[in-house]
């Protein structure tokens, strides 16, 4: 004999799939502004001293979930870097692509994630080299690819505001052209770059986007 309890409806809705239960629903739009750092330090043998570097950045994105804890969008990242040591320089770069993320908990107040934005990457960099006698200005600038990897919790208030901490590292492949005071013709070079950093952000999510 079957019972129709006014409560057997509900509890089939629930266990259909995840839309009843995370915030992170299929239509949903998440908007936000981050940030990220980090801090290397490197000893050489061949030489006295430290070698120091720091670096720090914005990110700005956006995007919607096509389905339940699958998120699509699209980042700007604008960073900067100084490093202190054998060689003194400062670089900015420019990293412009989409992004995919997957949320892997299906609770409401929020869910471990992963995600991946490969794009187009610009830098450019000024050192300046000293030796025992001479100092001089080296440039370089050029574009490439980029791959960033992080791994986050995304923590949900009222099921609207979503603050989130991550690490991460950056893989990128570039092709730069230096320019050297002491060189006569510029010189070009192909470079693999790898970096990890801590990230922070503070995001909304919409039913609709802005509207």
């Amino acid at each position: 004999m079957l019972c129709a309890c006014p409560g057997s409806h509900v509890l089939a809705q629930d266990n259909s799939g995840d839309t009843l239960t995370t915030p992170f629903k299929k239509g949903r739009w998440l908007s936000g502004l981050g940030g990220h750092f980090s801090s290397n330090t490197l000893r050489l043998e061949s030489e006295e001293g430290l070698i120091s570097s720091n670096s720090y950045g914005l990110e700005i994105f956006t995007g919607t979930f096509v389905r339940d804890r699958w998120f699509l969008g699209f980042n700007v990242l604008a960073g900067s870097s100084e490093g202190a040591g054998l060689v003194e320089r400062r670089s900015e770069t420019l990293l412009i692509g989409p992004s995919v993320s997957h949320y892997f908990m299906k609770e409401p107040y929020g869910s471990l994630y992963v995600s991946l934005l490969p794009g187009y990457i610009r830098i450019r960099e000024e050192g300046s080299v000293t030796n025992e006698t001479d100092s001089y200005v080296q440039l370089a600038e050029g574009p490439g690819f980029s791959a960033r990897i992080r791994l986050g919790y995304a923590y949900v208030i009222s099921r609207r505001i979503v603050l989130d901490v991550g690490v991460g590292t950056n893989l990128s492949w570039l092709d730069l052209n230096y320019q050297s005071e002491i060189e006569a013709i510029n010189r070009k070079e192909s470079i693999f770059s790898n970096a990890t950093f801590f990230s922070f952000g503070f995001n909304v999510m919409l039913d609709e986007f802005f509207f």
